[in-house]
């Protein structure tokens, strides 16, 4: 750790090994955190460098004025200045000395000398190849050009440094931030660096924190954590979400913060692990609510409420939607922050989660209070198709179909405008349902189902009711293919009962007689008669066996289905 590198470079300047002190305190980052410390350090090796000047030394001090300054010069301008001197000086004893070439190169960056520190780069970059110089040497190449030609970007594999491995996927990745509209190729290549160069990081942070047996100069437990993080949110990204939560676990045993622990319970989300999600939810609030933006407040509230309904615990999922939306109402309606997607996301969640407790806990609906909810969220969200759905429902608690209606064409023409497929394939069975239960018009309702099914909805009852609808318009093949895919989607869906299940065999069977596939009709029809085994359906049976190259229609009317 950065103590025992501090320790161990006092060590070596004590017994005027200055390579090795060097070593420690600056390849190692092992300059004391303690500013009385970090005093002493600079102060006794000035004066030695003063009495007999040393590249190693120069170094040193090149690096406290880059990153400490303030321990001996508050003026940043004239700290580099200084930083530049030394590292000239030290490069006169030694040309080849890599940290007085860097040191300098970077105090002409920050002095926005960028020719005088490209030189220096270079010259670096010859002795010893960084991955993060040979960012900075592309990005000075290019300052100013609003497309620059990224495959000129290429990143050495060869450091033994996790620091170095680490801060070059922080510098690619701000590059990808800063050029969004560069090529896709390029963008998935330096994406695939990235996190490489990740990779790399954290393989040499685990063999130097975890196991020992790495370079005491990695031994950076903190970093090490910053790193897990940075690797998990790009495991998270891949749908990776067991190593993303793999990684984070690792990282937060030596170093925890916010967003690593962030990153774990997203990762908990998305591997349908609701449980510890929610724990990591209510830790965040418990740990870190001060330092949360209104963001990540409402992003953790949401989890937390969507894991409580999973686990059905819906008093508890009832009080985190509360919260939200008090939160939401108490903020200023004029606020830019109100418009945000994230904002929005969340609010909609909070109010369709608050219906699904209310609804669970068995609890009397206030039709009028949800439609004032509603249109006040709405006045601040008017295309959000989630919204609209939820206005469109409480239209439907009221008996108000058509209204309900127009509210999911609505919420479906804002759909397609955003992409928004789910809410899409929601707006669409839900107007289905009106039309096939409420308003009795069957082709409509079918053409609604249908429409759902096309973009993409996969759900059993989607299914269901196009198979139903199918059936009684005589769209035999639609019956038969709807059937099919209902049926195969049926050990997803919880709670279906017998009957319904024997109506779409028998929907499927009575369908492939009318399509004279007699042989599948019988088997689809057995399982109909075994699901529901009235009276007289053995005796249906075998009436449809004897009779089954006669019309369909008469086999609707004998079964009864």
């Amino acid at each position: 750790m950065k103590q025992d590198l501090n320790s161990l470079a006092w060590k070596a300047f004590e017994e005027h090994d200055y390579g090795t002190a060097a070593k420690y305190w600056v390849r190692g980052y092992g300059l004391p955190d303690d500013e009385t410390e970090l005093e002493k350090v600079f102060q006794t090796v000035n004066e030695l460098n003063e009495k007999s000047l040393h590249p190693d030394l120069c170094a040193i001090l090149g690096l406290i004025a880059l990153d400490h300054n303030e321990i001996f010069e508050y003026d940043r301008e004239q700290a580099l200045i200084k930083c530049i001197d030394w590292s000239i000086r030290g490069l006169e004893k030694d040309p080849q000395h890599y940290t007085c070439s860097r040191n300098a190169g970077s105090a002409l960056y920050w002095l926005n000398d960028t020719k005088g520190a490209l030189q220096y780069y270079l010259r670096s970059d010859a002795i010893y190849p960084s991955p993060v110089l040979q960012i900075r040497i592309f990005n000075i190449r290019h300052q100013g050009e609003a497309q620059p030609d990224f495959s000129e970007l290429n990143i050495s594999w060869s450091t033994h440094s996790a620091m170095e491995a680490y801060n070059a996927g922080v510098e690619i990745n701000r590059i990808l931030e800063a050029y969004p509209g560069m090529p896709s190729s390029e963008h998935q290549r330096l994406t695939h660096v990235k996190i490489q160069m990740y990779e790399r990081a954290y393989q040499l942070y685990k063999s130097a924190v975890l196991t020992g047996d790495g370079d005491v100069l990695n031994n950076d437990p903190h970093t090490f954590a910053m790193c897990c993080n940075n690797l998990a949110r790009e495991f998270n990204f891949q749908g990776d979400y067991h190593r993303a939560i793999e990684v984070t676990t690792e990282g937060m045993a030596y170093s925890s913060f916010m967003y690593i622990l962030l990153n774990r319970m997203n990762g908990y989300v998305h591997a349908g692990m609701p449980a510890e999600a929610k724990a990591d939810g209510i830790m965040l609030f418990d740990k870190y609510m001060e330092q949360m933006d209104i963001f990540t407040d409402m992003s953790v509230a949401d989890s937390i409420c969507t894991s409580c309904i999973e686990l059905k615990q819906y008093d508890e999922a009832m009080e985190w939607a509360d919260y939200g939306l008090e939160v939401y109402y108490q903020l200023d309606p004029t606020d830019p922050v109100m418009q945000h997607e994230d904002m929005t996301r969340c609010i909609t969640n909070f109010f369709i989660q608050k219906s699904k407790t209310v609804t669970a806990l068995g609890l009397e609906a206030d039709p009028a209070g949800d439609s004032r909810q509603a249109d006040q969220l709405l006045e601040a969200m008017p295309d959000n198709p989630s919204l609209m759905i939820s206005r469109a429902d409480s239209f439907v608690q009221e008996g108000q179909w058509e209204k309900a209606i127009e509210c999911y064409e609505q919420a479906i023409h804002f759909g397609l405008q955003q992409n928004r497929e789910r809410s899409v394939q929601v707006a669409l069975y839900n107007k289905g349902y009106i039309q096939e239960v409420h308003l009795h018009d069957r082709a409509m309702a079918f053409d609604s189902f249908e429409q759902s099914i096309r973009h993409g909805n996969r759900d059993f009852w989607c299914f269901y009711w196009a198979v139903r609808c199918a059936y009684f318009l005589e769209e035999n093949e639609k019956t038969i293919c709807y059937g099919s895919e209902a049926l195969s989607v049926l050990p997803e869906q919880e709670n279906v009962t017998d009957d319904v299940i024997a109506e779409i065999y028998g929907h499927i069977g009575a369908a492939q007689i009318d399509r004279e596939r007699y042989e599948d009709a019988l088997t689809n029809l057995e399982k109909y008669l075994q699901l529901n085994p009235l009276p007289h359906t053995q005796n249906n049976l075998k009436i449809t066996r004897e009779y089954a190259g006669k019309k369909g229609g008469f086999f609707r009317n004998l079964l009864g289905i």
